[in-house]
């Protein structure tokens, strides 16, 4: 659905950034495995016409890998078949920054028989919010909006972010994933 608009806009050619980049993140290999990329091109005026994608392969719906040699080749065979001529295609490996998330969670006394089951649906949320179709590229992970996803949850009456105190920003190659995850109860009067 992200991608449908500006795959029919790019007219099986690649021009812009955003076609090179559209492009990339809808190829699928012939092992059907997918990726997430982003294009740039380099600033020495000399290299201009040079496309660097960077590139990572989905390893599940939370993880993000290394892309494999087969799938960067079978890419940039694609890519080289609807690219301008005058155009340079470099596959380059993307970056994953993973981070660690302590979070505490604050319950209705109330709500201590529910406890387990409250702790795996702010589980579920913070998992959607870390997975991979909703991350990106150059992304900065927003605290308030990761606290905004746990608030989901209506038992939650309050939460924090324990280890992370600003927004954690990240470069143009680097995308954030999420590797292990505390949740932590106080129960409330």
């Amino acid at each position: 659905k992200k991608y449908a608009p500006l795959t029919f806009r790019r007219q099986d050619r690649l021009v812009t950034l955003e076609d090179y980049s559209t492009f990339a993140n809808t190829f699928i290999s012939s092992f059907g495995t997918v990726g997430k990329a982003t294009a740039a091109t380099r600033k020495a005026y000399a290299s201009a016409n040079i496309i660097d994608i960077y590139i990572l392969e989905n390893a599940s719906d939370f993880q993000l890998q290394r892309a494999t040699t087969n799938f960067k080749t079978q890419l940039l065979t694609a890519m080289d078949k609807k690219k301008m001529a005058t155009d340079d295609v470099v596959i380059v490996d993307g970056l994953i920054r993973t981070l660690d998330l302590v979070t505490t969670i604050r319950i209705d006394r109330e709500e201590r028989t529910n406890q387990q089951q409250i702790i795996n649906q702010v589980r579920g949320e913070i998992l959607n919010f870390m997975n991979v179709d909703n991350t990106d590229f150059g992304k900065t992970l927003v605290v308030a909006d990761l606290n905004r996803s746990i608030f989901e949850v209506p038992q939650v009456r309050f939460s924090t972010i324990d280890n992370i105190l600003d927004d954690v920003h990240v470069d143009f190659n680097e995308i954030i994933q999420l590797n292990n995850l505390t949740i932590n109860v106080e129960l409330i009067a």
